[in-house]
C-alpha cells in the first residue's frame, strides 16, 4: 500500500513537471534554427604569423553554405589545441541573434596575448583552434598566430572572444 501510494505520488509529480513550460527569455531563442552548415576562415585583424609578443586580434568569418536561414546567438567557445594542456579562451558576454541566409556571413573576433617572452608552461604552442559555435556546431582552424601566453587562471584574461555580429 505505501509503496502504491509512493508510486503514484512520483508519476503525479513527473506530469506536473513536464506540463510546466521552461521559462526562456525572448531573445535567447533565435527564430530561425542553429547553423549547422557553416565554414570558418580567418579574416583581417593585427594577428601576424608567428606572433609579435603582445596582444593581438583575428577575426573569423563564418558563412553559412546551407540553403536555409540559420541563427548564432552570442560568443562561440574557442580552445586552442595543442599536444599539451589546450588553452579555452573567455567569451565575452552578449551578443543579438544574427540571422544567416544561405551565403552570407557573420564575424567574431579572437583577441590573445602572444608568447611575450614567456616559457614553459606560462605559454601554448597551439596547432588548432577548436571553434563551437552558439548551437553546437564544432569547427576546427589550423592556428598560425605562433605561442599564447595562457590566461585561464588570469584575473583577468586578455585572451578572449567577441560575440558574434
Amino acid at each position: 500500500m505505501q509503496r502504491t501510494r509512493k508510486i503514484a505520488l512520483g508519476v503525479a509529480a513527473s506530469a506536473l513537471i513536464s506540463s510546466v513550460p521552461a521559462a526562456v527569455p525572448a531573445a535567447a531563442a533565435p527564430s530561425s534554427p542553429a547553423c549547422k552548415n557553416a565554414t570558418l576562415s580567418w579574416v583581417g585583424g593585427t594577428a601576424r604569423h608567428g606572433g609579435s609578443k603582445r596582444q593581438e586580434t583575428v577575426g573569423v568569418q563564418v558563412k553559412n553554405t546551407g540553403d536555409h536561414t540559420c541563427a548564432l546567438l552570442g560568443a562561440p567557445s574557442v580552445m586552442l589545441t595543442t599536444d599539451g594542456e589546450p588553452e579555452t579562451l573567455l567569451q565575452q558576454p552578449g551578443g543579438n541573434s544574427v540571422a544567416l541566409a544561405p551565403g552570407k556571413t557573420a564575424k567574431f573576433n579572437v583577441t590573445f596575448l602572444s608568447d611575450n617572452g614567456k616559457t614553459g608552461k606560462e605559454i601554448i604552442r597551439p596547432d588548432q583552434a577548436v571553434v563551437t559555435l552558439p548551437g553546437g556546431t564544432v569547427k576546427t582552424l589550423t592556428w598560425k598566430w605562433g605561442s599564447v601566453t595562457r590566461q585561464e587562471a588570469a584575473s583577468r584574461p586578455g585572451n578572449f572572444v567577441s560575440p558574434i555580429t
